[in-house]
């Protein structure tokens, strides 16, 4: 049984955000409000930690739940913060999920996957040795190489150091988009990333789970976040075409190089 109800929750934080002063050094020492919201949320910070993919096989679910709540503890704050001079701030019609769910993924992410300088050596060296140049030339081109010979682990490791984890074939990709869509072969591509729209979030989730989001997906989403299905419902077909565009857009940046 939940200690608070969803509906409480969500009134609460709200409540507790818009109570906070917006002067940066007044708004991080309100530590009491800091800790109240943190323990209101710990049921949102569990289902972002259960539904997130690190490469990492010696990071436990409570490494990455701990992790989750570091990286809160440093940006809590930002949460309907009308900037200063130094930042021009955050939107303030976002619910709290929805604001902190893609930017507590990602900085989670990067603290848990990171790949140290000497593992990049190291791997590297495989590769130049078995192609006959230098570790620090080797590229992300060099890993379909018929000649070279790696594991499963190096191959993947490889994959996460020069920022694509997952080599996305054709089949994987028409997961992303409509049926009516198609496209070459892809094995690299780059997404930009803004969280500030129900479809940007909906590209977010489609690139974690790695396919459309369906029906049931959608309501998942809606209990969690807060959000109207029928909001999620009707944005989902644009998210959709607007993840099409950036990959394919990703494509014609690559080959034209």
């Amino acid at each position: 049984m939940e200690k608070y109800s969803k509906k409480y929750v969500v009134a609460r934080t709200q409540e507790l955000y818009d109570s906070l002063p917006q002067e940066k050094s007044e708004r991080i020492k309100q530590y009491a409000v800091r800790d109240e919201i943190l323990e209101l949320n710990k049921s949102f910070f569990t289902y972002m930690v259960s539904n997130m993919f690190i490469n990492n096989s010696y990071i436990s679910f409570e490494d990455r739940l701990q992790t989750a709540y570091c990286q809160f503890l440093e940006c809590w704050w930002w949460y309907k913060w009308k900037g200063d001079e130094t930042h021009k701030g955050y939107r303030d019609d976002l619910s709290f999920a929805v604001f902190f769910l893609p930017r507590l993924k990602e900085m989670v992410k990067r603290e848990l996957d990171e790949v140290g300088y000497s593992v990049r050596r190291s791997l590297c060296m495989k590769v130049g040795d078995q192609l006959g140049k230098h570790w620090a030339q080797v590229t992300y081109e060099d890993l379909s190489d018929p000649r070279l010979n790696l594991s499963p682990q190096d191959m993947n490791a490889l994959k996460a150091i020069f920022g694509t984890l997952y080599p996305v074939d054709m089949d994987e990709v028409e997961n992303y988009i409509s049926g009516e869509y198609t496209i070459g072969n892809m094995s690299d591509f780059e997404i930009s990333t803004e969280y500030n729209t129900i479809e940007e979030l909906l590209i977010h989730e489609m690139q974690e789970c790695e396919s459309k989001l369906d029906d049931k997906k959608l309501r998942k989403m809606a209990d969690m976040y807060q959000i109207d299905y029928g909001i999620l419902l009707k944005a989902r077909p644009k998210a959709e075409e607007m993840l099409y565009r950036q990959l394919k857009e990703s494509l014609k940046n690559k080959y034209s190089d």
